[in-house]
């Protein structure tokens, strides 16, 4: 049994294109998708539970802590910065490989597509028998849904799985990506490619502060988000740089990550103002750089089970919304007094072991052989067998 254990790490290890892992990367998979989870259950609990509370829940700590889950969102974009700007970097700079636009294409499509369709499609009849809905009427949403483009069209989030929003930004961006790449790895010089893309982050927030683009319509585009992203541009250079031949960590980077998270849960205010948003974006630097050059910090993401969970989060993220909508129905009963901190601590203690298993098992079947670069050819060659 212990053996058996031992080995689930490595039967939820991703398959990357080039063979290659950047092991920490998977672990800020992992701490983007946890508070994502947490955040998504305390939402539902808070909603359904029929308890009544000792504490008003709109002054209740844990619940405040619990809504900052939305931050991990913000990580995930970063990291889709850092992924995506490798490969162009190492072309710019290292004269290695060039990424052909269309095999850059067919890749994002053959890779995140299938699982995402798959999904939809299942949410999408699950919703039409629970809600009773009309085929013809909901087909629209299904339609948008796949091709990334309902906010767009609705200017609402997904009826069926709301957190898809941030997977349409991330389409955007992946769209967007190879030109981006190209304005900034062109530059040679490493102190005007770092001042520029400074420049450019510090425009784009100061635009989006002038004309309001944190609200809808334009929170559901790039255009609210665009500095994350660049900040994952910023992160890779230095990564091809500084860090591909050795690390050193220290514990002094481990204190100022701790500060970072601090300042990330603390310094995010609801009403947008500039000195908040421009303290996130450096307390995800500095998160980010931790992740690295941390001692303990970089000891716990690169755990075999925290990069293994961090690694599935793309099956996490499109399925735990809906089971999280199903499972309150029977665990929103379970009271333990009447305090909510409490309470919501058994809830994430049923729902967060359930929804990894589940996931790891939906990602073995339906996603982990869609990371199989090759996958479209095999399947050609077994289809005509």
């Amino acid at each position: 049994m212990i053996k058996l254990l031992s080995s689930i790490p490595d039967q939820l290890r991703r398959v990357t294109s080039n063979g290659k892992f950047i092991n920490e990367i998977d672990g800020l998979r992992f701490l983007a998708i946890i508070p994502v989870l947490i955040q998504h259950m305390a939402e539902r609990f808070a909603r359904n539970s029929p308890i009544p509370f000792t504490t008003d829940l709109k002054e209740d700590f844990s619940l405040f802590l619990a809504y900052r889950g939305f931050l991990g969102v913000y990580i995930f974009f970063v990291i889709s910065g850092f992924i995506l700007a490798l490969p162009f970097a190492a072309h710019y700079l290292n004269n290695q490989k060039k990424i052909h636009l269309k095999d850059y294409y067919w890749r994002r499509l053959t890779r995140l597509e299938p699982p995402y369709l798959i999904w939809m499609t299942i949410f999408f009849i699950i919703f039409l028998i629970v809600k009773q809905k009309s085929f013809v009427e909901y087909l629209p949403n299904y339609l948008a849904n796949i091709t990334y483009t309902h906010t767009l069209i609705f200017n609402e989030w997904s009826i069926f799985n709301p957190p898809t929003w941030t997977l349409e930004i991330e389409i955007q961006f992946y769209i967007l990506a190879p030109f981006i790449a190209w304005a900034f790895f062109y530059i040679k010089n490493l102190k005007l490619r770092w001042l520029v893309n400074t420049l450019a982050l510090l425009s784009i927030i100061l635009i989006q502060q002038y004309f309001k683009l944190y609200y809808n319509p334009y929170s559901f585009t790039i255009l609210g988000h665009l500095q994350y992203f660049l900040l994952g541009f910023f992160i890779a250079d230095i990564f091809l740089n500084f860090w591909q031949n050795g690390i050193k960590q220290t514990l002094n980077y481990d204190i100022i990550t701790f500060i970072a998270f601090i300042c990330l849960i603390f310094g995010w205010s609801w009403d947008y103002e500039l000195y908040s948003r421009l303290l996130v974006m450096v307390s995800l630097f500095f998160i980010f750089l931790g992740a690295f050059k941390g001692k303990i910090t970089n000891q716990f993401i690169k755990n075999r089970w925290v990069t293994a969970i961090g690694g599935m989060c793309y099956t996490i993220y499109l399925i735990h919304l809906p089971f999280a909508e199903f499972l309150i129905i029977f665990t929103k009963h379970i009271a333990f007094t009447n305090n909510f901190t409490i309470n919501l601590l058994i809830q994430l203690a049923i729902f967060l072991p359930i929804i990894l298993i589940i996931s790891g098992i939906c990602f073995l079947i339906l996603e982990k052989p869609f990371m199989d670069k090759n996958w479209p050819e095999k399947f050609k060659l077994k289809f005509k067998k």
